[in-house]
């Protein structure tokens, strides 16, 4: 009995260990500023106008981005179906995930002042670079 005890005490410490390294990464992933993100917010426009262009980005952004994950989420699943019924035709179901799954889902001021062009869907570049 002592031996399954120490077993189990030995199994809790273990969890612990392992559940203390996750949510410290976790938390540390979360808190930490990506290295190019203070470049990008110093460039901002300070003006009023510049402030009128990042609240409308942001106001666009939550209805395309839940559409988009969406399309992404529905992308996945027609991927996998794609394999399963391709007979594993990986090269299939990956240009189903690239078409749907990649693109843009923040729209930024350089979206809206047509500076960067939005994808909503993604057509696959090495199809057509094979081709030609």
């Amino acid at each position: 009995m002592t031996l399954q005890m120490t077993n189990l005490v030995g199994t809790h410490r273990l969890w612990f260990k392992v559940v203390s390294i996750v949510l410290v990464t976790s938390f540390l992933s979360l808190v930490s500023v990506p290295a190019g993100l203070g470049a990008t917010t110093a460039q901002q426009d300070k003006s009023p106008s510049g402030a009128g262009i990042q609240a409308a980005s942001w106001l666009v952004t939550i209805p395309y981005g839940a559409v988009k994950v969406g399309v992404a989420l529905v992308g996945a699943v027609f991927g996998g179906f794609t394999y399963a019924l391709s007979g594993g035709d990986l090269k299939s179901a990956q240009s189903v995930w690239t078409t749907t799954m990649y693109g843009t889902y923040i729209i930024t001021p350089e979206h809206l002042k047509g500076e960067k062009p939005v994808h909503f869907l993604v057509l696959d570049t090495h199809e057509s670079e094979a081709k030609t």
